[in-house]
């Protein structure tokens, strides 16, 4: 009787160890979703242009702001006449979306003289809520700063104005 004991211990340890895990598991299957808006773009309507300046012996400043009807200051120079502030319009992004706007990157404006310095850039407007039936105008001012006897002639320069989902 005990050795039938023995074998039937044996039996059921065996068995249970047979049994599979399975009984203790579960699987539930789950999605993944994504909504992809549509990429931010920015059009340049018009350049930064300081217009036409007279130089000085002083050399000096000329300030644009950042505003639709935006005129040169000069400081030390004359501006003289054409200057406007930069325009922009964000042109493509997901209707509704707040869009962010930073400026920055400026190189100093070069030609046949020395370097002009590019300064002091600001936007009208560091945000926007997107809307491709009436797109907004974004404004940049900046200043620059002229040497002391600078050559006459055209210079140009660059900055860059960002454009993103906030």
């Amino acid at each position: 009787m005990i050795n039938k004991m023995k074998l039937a211990l044996a039996g059921a340890v065996i068995a249970t160890g047979m049994v599979s895990n399975a009984a203790y598991a579960a699987t539930e299957q789950a999605q993944a979703t994504v909504d992809v808006l549509a990429a931010v773009a920015i059009t340049v309507d018009a350049p930064l242009d300081f217009g036409v300046v007279a130089a000085s012996a002083a050399g000096g400043t000329v300030t644009i702001g950042a505003g639709a009807a935006a005129t040169a200051v000069g400081t030390g120079v004359i501006a003289i006449s054409g200057s406007s502030a930069g325009r922009f319009h964000v042109s493509q992004a997901t209707n509704g979306e707040t869009i962010d706007l930073t400026v920055g990157n400026p190189s100093s404006l070069t030609g046949p003289g020395a370097p002009i310095a590019l300064s002091g850039l600001g936007l009208s407007t560091s945000s926007i809520v997107y809307s491709s039936t009436t797109p907004e105008t974004v404004y940049v001012g900046g200043t620059i700063s002229l040497n002391p006897n600078q050559t006459a002639g055209a210079y140009t320069g660059t900055f860059d104005v960002t454009a993103e989902y906030q």
